[in-house]
């Protein structure tokens, strides 16, 4: 996740453009290895007022959660960080110079791919052609995958988390509901008026919005944007635990993370999840899975919330 205010995407046109995404080729590996269904039908907006209820702390695999021998924005990546016990498995929405939405973090391709140049100024033929790269520097038997592929890859194993990287989020909304995809998706948006924008276009969505302060939650809602559709981002230095305490005095969930402390090693994510957020930014899915039990807290969680259970719609 980047941090709201970094850059802001443009929302300009939405309504217009929701008919204007086509699918196009794959670009996702063959059969990668797959993480057991178990969200399929779920009311997302109730599972996570249930999480808030239950004092629960759920994971978004950051970038889909890269490590040694997995790409940041990988479909392998993205399944292995839910078998891990992520709930949210983030990535990042780009649009190649013939409009498909590729998954890539950079505005170039050299950092994470076997190739070189903008993603903007490259045609969908040749990035499919590329290699992902782990942090290593390896580069893997796997390419870059289009959105469609990732929300097909995902579909009731867990609930992608998109973060545009173009400022043509009409088109990432017009894709999610071209893929049916709309309740398994937590879009972020950089700004209240992106918010604001969204919601008005497809107030179905979830929405994943940086918020300061109980005034921005207020603008929020007089702008006529339903509250139970919003998770607060509040930040990658640790959350605000008196934020996060107002906020669900409101109902509303919150999401941070710690980058930092996570790079320098010195995270403890018991002690992160304590300043109250029901949804942790991690960048080492595996440690802060097995630390926070997450894989089990989060099935114990859907378990005792029948108003998110597909039988209760």
């Amino acid at each position: 996740m980047s941090i709201p205010g970094a850059r802001s995407v443009i929302v300009c046109g939405l309504v217009a453009a929701l008919g204007a995404c086509s699918p196009g080729e794959s670009g996702a590996p063959a059969d990668p290895p797959r993480a057991q269904p178990w969200l399929d039908g779920v009311d997302l907006a109730a599972f996570l007022d249930c999480a808030r209820e239950q004092g629960a702390t759920l994971v978004s695999a950051h970038r889909a959660g890269p490590r040694p021998g997995y790409a940041e924005n990988a479909i392998s990546t993205m399944l292995a960080s839910a078998r891990d016990g992520a709930v949210f498995v983030e990535i990042d929405v780009a649009r190649t110079a013939d409009g498909r939405l590729v998954l890539m973090h950079d505005d170039t391709l050299a950092r994470t791919t076997t190739g070189e140049g903008r993603v903007a100024e490259t045609d969908w033929s040749r990035i499919r052609t590329l290699l992902l790269t782990d942090e290593t520097g390896a580069a893997l038997e796997e390419s870059p995958p289009l959105l469609a592929d990732a929300l097909a890859a995902l579909d009731g194993v867990a609930i992608a988390q998109l973060d545009p990287k173009t400022d043509r989020i009409a088109e990432i909304v017009a894709a999610v509901i071209d893929a049916q995809a709309v309740d398994r998706v937590l879009v972020i948006a950089y700004s209240l008026d992106d918010a604001i924008a969204l919601h008005r276009a497809a107030p179905e969505l979830m929405l994943s919005v940086g918020l300061d302060s109980m005034r921005e939650l207020e603008r929020l809602q007089r702008a006529g944007v339903d509250l139970s559709r919003i998770v607060a981002w509040l930040g990658a230095d640790g959350g605000d635990a008196v934020l996060d305490a107002a906020l669900a005095e409101r109902g509303v969930e919150t999401s941070y993370a710690d980058f930092g402390a996570e790079r320098d090693g010195t995270i403890n994510y018991r002690a992160l999840s304590a300043a109250g957020g029901e949804i942790l930014s991690i960048d080492g899915v595996e440690a802060a899975a097995g630390r926070l039990d997450a894989r089990e807290n989060a099935r114990r969680v859907l378990a005792a919330c029948p108003a998110a259970q597909p039988s209760a719609g």
